[in-house]
């Protein structure tokens, strides 16, 4: 009797320990899932083909259009091209291929834009697979291309603004469904864009 009790308790703490090592196990593997490999990026959008489709939206004062040119190219031949007029609002946006939209592990939004010195504030938006929009402004005060680095961090949730049918819980949740890469408030300027990166 005895020796079946120890053998029971035995048994017991071997299926604890076997259980306790496959979570052990899952959990690592999930970390590993999570973080990708140094070095890795995404080239999200660089504008090369002629048929990149490029929306754009304003309200009743305002004017935009967006389109692929070449008249500037940071690399490459073609860089993406939005004239606007806004007094209101107005944006141009790019939806995200499925195989772009996994941005988890990674931490920096990349882009290079061509200022105008136009002092417009412009601002990049991030809607995320809860459909929330995340924001980053900056102002057109520079002439010529010039890379903006920007830790995905800085992206914050918008107070102004979100879809009716967006889930508000202030964290970027993957995947990335639309980039919003030209919206603006208020001014006037012709701008350009090319390669976003995320990495």
């Amino acid at each position: 009797m005895q020796k079946n009790t120890c053998l029971t308790g035995y048994l017991l703490v071997s299926l604890i320990v076997l259980s306790c090592a496959g979570e052990t196990k899952k959990a690592v593997a999930k970390e590993a899932e999570e973080k990708k490999p140094a070095g890795t990026k995404i080239l999200v959008c660089d504008f090369e083909d002629p048929e990149q489709k490029i929306d754009v939206y304003s309200g009743p004062q305002s004017k935009i259009s967006a389109g692929i040119s070449s008249e500037q190219a940071k690399n490459g031949k073609n860089a993406a091209k939005v004239e606007h007029s806004t007094r209101d609002w107005s944006g141009a946006v790019v939806v995200l291929p499925v195989e772009k939209r996994d941005w988890a592990g990674l931490s920096t939004f990349r882009m290079w834009v061509y200022g105008s010195k136009s002092n417009s504030r412009l601002n990049i938006d991030i809607s995320d697979g809860k459909k929330e929009f995340f924001r980053y402004s900056y102002v057109d005060d520079f002439e010529g291309w010039k890379e903006l680095v920007i830790p995905l961090s800085e992206f914050k949730s918008r107070t102004d603004w979100q879809p009716s049918e967006a889930f508000i819980n202030k964290k970027m949740d993957f995947p990335i469904f639309e980039l919003h890469f030209c919206t603006s408030g208020f001014g006037k300027g012709t701008h350009y864009f090319d390669d976003i990166i995320i990495e």
